[in-house]
């Protein structure tokens, strides 16, 4: 190698000289080469550090410091290391190498320059120095530059770079220091680049941080800097993320450096135009290039030009990461009804017809094809959803249909991180769905066609016939039947609720009216959210919701008659209450009410699409305990009339929204989005009631083939039937399994009660291992909580937090219900409750929808607000704006 000076100017460093300039000032050199813009500067080579301790006698006080190290504390340590700082930098600077210096700085005639360290061991292989060493901003004269260069030599010896070396195994008296001097660019803006995102490996898409003016507010943590993403291959902006940015870093006329505060309008603006986004990646990948890997970057913008500061390889970046590890599994929306640990028989008889009956008809309508992609699968023995393939299908529409999803993940941590991963992914992670964007534009008119004759009547048809099978295996006799007819009867069923999902296309139509409802009420009606709530309120007919009306109506029918309060509310079960009651004639009247409640709503019950939870029929202690706070506030509300106002209030402002559209086309299509919206809401009620029908049917069968299978020895305990797979059933029956039934149910069950102590969160990235899981910390100081808003209207009340709808707690009157997640058998808490915040759900959840019929105010995806918020706190929930604050 030819030997080089003791300083150089940038442009003349060659690659062989990366021993004496090191890796930061190189990767400088190679970027001007290649026709990158990067300030002018020079470099003082390690050669120049070398003389510098030599001339001033310190390498045998470097030798001896090290040696003396081995028997000193931590505390001696920091006072040895920050004597030997002192040293260097007070140390003379040799009279040729200040004369090199000065030359060269004065070439450079900048106002201003940086100075950086660039240490000949920087960034190894599967190293990282990077913060290690010292940088100077806004250097403003020779003297200050030489003292800056000095103690970028001495920062070799701080307490992190001493112990960083130490830890790896680095010689210390073999490292050495070279220094870079440059031109600084006052920068309007700045931040850094990753040619591949690390979570994704080098296969991950260009990742730009950036905020106002010099980087230094970025890496000191006082900003939270802009964040997008680029397409690797297509530059296409895949994410942004806009932060509020409130201080920047600039210099003074004295060239150090200050924080100055943005004015609010300018803070929340993005710091990169999408153009400068696109030059900025498409640059970057020309740099990935000249270095052969992924590239960390930093960068600076003025007065339009992108300058660059630095390039060093990402360290630590995965470099094959598995099939399971570039999963995202989410709980949503099967938590809403099967929120626990599934059952064999649960799983193999329904969900298999998940995909079959359930999503493939979505998909087809939309000319995509998933292919052999798992929708679903067990973790934790929980049902999780494989949101990779939504990813994938929102990455093949235009800009998403212009769907924000950030904005209905709310403060979910996990949902905002799964939206962001999904949205950033590089191709590889995501399935290859196949779509045609042709056939798809050509298949509008025949999509349009179908949603005009997917009508509310069709709908009311689909539940007439549903609800006519489910009248007639009601009155079936289970006990009158045989085996072989039960098991007939299992499959039977089986076929009838696949037929059942193949309705989600008309579900799906009539969901779709919900979304034009609400831009229509923004565009033509008013600018204030709630309208659209509003007008989904108090629509009736809808099965759920009349179960808590009819609840509590059966709390006044028993408070009317003083002998039947007085057994209700005393401590007495059901099983020594009824008895009493039929003896006399209120008590035989309000059995008759009681009984007509059960046959209408007696199928519900918590997580009740699980076969093996048993329904409200089944626990009449559970509805008694309902009963008796109910009976308890009935001088507090009335939850029958207040609903039969809020029909009144709905129709009234129909009739407002009528006269505000005079022109009669848009006035047309006002009432049919909204007729349609609203009949959508009840069908979704009523159809998934129907289904839990069919499934309260199916469990009673099950439970007489246990009972029966039990007296033959053929099963342990009656609800081992629950822990068979539906096609086992008949070989069990006719006893030609060829499993040993008894080893079989009681490894199962042994597996369904490990699954049950744990609780995994409700998004999963990669591979879910419970040993090794930590619950995410959850800030519970914080005093306001975003969600997305799905009824309107604004409360302050009191909190009752509950975590299970089969729990003692109760909703008081006025209290606001702060749960996880809701399902029908949460329905009698939303009577009494004020308002309703929840962890998770959606806009077309039934939380949401029971909450907009029954008029109050309800924000959903709060993330952990069951675990910030405790019961008895005054909290104040804004439904308009999807707002929770913890007032006291």
């Amino acid at each position: 190698m030819e030997e080089i000076g003791l300083v150089i100017p940038l442009e003349a460093i060659q690659d062989a000289d990366i021993s004496v300039v090191g890796a930061k000032a190189l990767s400088l050199a190679r970027m001007k080469r290649i026709g990158l813009a990067v300030p002018p500067g020079f470099c003082i080579t390690e050669a120049a550090f070398r003389e510098h301790l030599e001339l001033n006698n310190l390498v045998s006080r470097i030798t001896s410091t090290v040696a003396e190290f081995r028997a000193a504390s931590q505390t001696e340590k920091k006072s040895i290391l920050s004597d030997l700082r002192q040293t260097i930098i007070k140390a003379a600077l040799a009279d040729s190498l200040g004369q090199q210096i000065e030359n060269n700085y004065r070439t450079l005639a900048a106002d201003h320059v940086a100075v950086r360290s660039s240490a000949t061991a920087e960034d190894l292989p599967g190293h990282s120095f990077a913060g290690q060493y010292d940088t100077y901003l806004g250097v403003a004269d020779l003297a200050t530059c030489i003292e800056a260069i000095k103690k970028c030599w001495a920062s070799l010896w701080t307490d992190r770079a001493y112990d960083y070396r130490q830890k790896n195994g680095f010689d210390h008296l073999a490292v050495s220091m070279a220094v870079i001097v440059q031109s600084l660019i006052e920068a309007d803006a700045s931040g850094v680049l990753f040619t591949a995102d690390p979570r994704f490996g080098p296969s991950g898409n260009i990742v730009i941080e950036s905020c106002f003016g010099l980087g230094q507010a970025l890496v000191s943590g006082k900003v939270a800097p802009d964040r997008f993403v680029v397409h690797r291959k297509t530059l296409e902006l895949l994410f942004s993320a806009v932060s509020e940015k409130k201080i920047e870093c600039v210099l003074d006329i004295n060239g150090t450096v200050k924080e100055q505060a943005i004015p609010d309008k300018e803070s929340i603006a993005p710091s990169l135009e999408k153009k400068k986004i696109k030059k900025l990646a498409k640059l970057a990948q020309k740099i990935e290039a000249e270095f052969g890997c992924p590239e960390d970057i930093e960068w600076a913008l003025w007065n339009k030009k992108i300058y660059f500061l630095q390039s060093r390889p990402i360290t630590g970046i995965p470099q094959q990461r598995s099939w399971e590890d570039r999963q995202i599994w989410s709980s949503n929306p099967a938590k809403e009804v099967m929120p626990d640990v599934v059952t064999p028989i649960m799983f193999s008889m329904l969900l298999e017809a998940i995909g079959e009956e359930f999503f493939d008809p979505v998909f087809r309508m939309f000319c995509c094809d998933r292919g052999g992609h798992p929708l679903y699968d067990l973790i934790a023995g929980r049902i999780y959803f494989n949101a990779n393939i939504w990813g994938a299908v929102f990455r093949q529409v235009p800009d998403g249909w212009g769907l924000d999803l950030m904005e209905f993940a709310g403060s979910h941590k996990g949902m905002q991180e799964m939206v962001e991963r999904l949205r950033t992914a590089p191709d590889l992670d995501l399935p290859d769905i196949k779509f045609s964007l042709l056939k798809f534009i050509l298949k509008i008119p025949l999509i349009i066609m179908g949603l005009l004759l997917n009508t509310p009547k069709k709908g009311r048809r689909i539940i007439t016939s549903i609800s006519a099978k489910n009248e007639k295996w009601s009155d079936l006799n289970v006990s009158n039947l045989s085996l072989e007819q039960i098991t007939a009867y299992c499959q039977q069923l089986r076929t009838d609720l696949r037929q059942l999902l193949s309705n989600i296309l008309y579900l799906f139509a009539v969901l779709a009216a919900l979304p034009v409802l609400d831009m229509v009420c923004r565009k033509w009606l008013s600018e204030d959210s709630s309208c659209t709530g509003r007008l989904l309120a108090g629509i009736g007919d809808m099965d759920d919701v009349i179960a808590g009306l009819d609840l509590w109506r059966l709390a006044v029918a028993a408070d009317a008659a003083p002998k039947v309060r007085d057994l209700i509310l005393s401590d007495a079960d059901w099983c020594e209450i009824e008895p009493k009651l039929s003896k006399m004639d209120s008590g035989k009247e309000f059995l008759k009410i009681w009984r007509e409640f059960m046959a209408r709503h007696g199928h519900h019950c918590r997580a009740e699409l699980e076969l093996y939870n048993p329904r409200w029929a089944e626990t009449p202690d559970y509805i008694l305990k309902l009963l008796r706070s109910y009976i308890t506030q009935l001088d507090k509300t009335d939850p029958v009339q207040n609903f039969g106002n809020l029909v009144q209030e709905r129709r009234q402002l129909e009739q407002q929204c009528r006269k505000k559209l005079r022109n009669p086309l848009k006035r047309m299509i006002f009432n049919r989005v909204l007729v349609r919206s609203q009949q959508g809401s009840v069908f979704r009620e009523n159809v998934k009631s129907e289904v839990i029908k069919l499934v309260t049917t199916l469990r009673k069968m099950l439970l007489e083939l246990g009972k029966r299978l039990t007296d033959k020895a053929v099963l342990r305990n009656q609800d081992d039937v629950f822990f068979l797979r539906i096609e086992e059933i008949e070989p069990v029956v006719q006893g030609k399994a060829d499993f040993n039934i008894h080893q079989v149910i009681t490894d199962r069950r042994a597996e369904y009660d490990r699954n049950s102590l744990i609780s995994p969160p409700d998004v999963i990235f990669g591979k879910f291992v419970p040993d090794k899981y930590v619950p995410e910390s959850v800030d519970t100081d914080v005093e306001t909580l975003a969600g997305l808003a799905v009824s309107p209207g604004v409360v302050t009340g009191k909190a009752r937090v509950i975590l299970r709808a089969d729990a003692d707690q109760q909703v008081l009157v006025g209290e606001i219900l702060v749960a996880p997640f809701t399902d029908p058998g949460w329905t009698p808490y939303f009577v009494t409750a004020a308002a309703v915040v929840m962890d998770q759900g959606g806009i077309l959840s039934h939380g949401s929808i029971v909450a907009r019929e029954y008029g109050i105010p309800a924000v959903v995806n709060v993330g952990g607000g069951t675990k910030i918020i405790k019961t008895g706190q005054t909290i104040q929930v804004d439904g308009n704006c999807g707002v929770v604050k913890i007032l006291q």
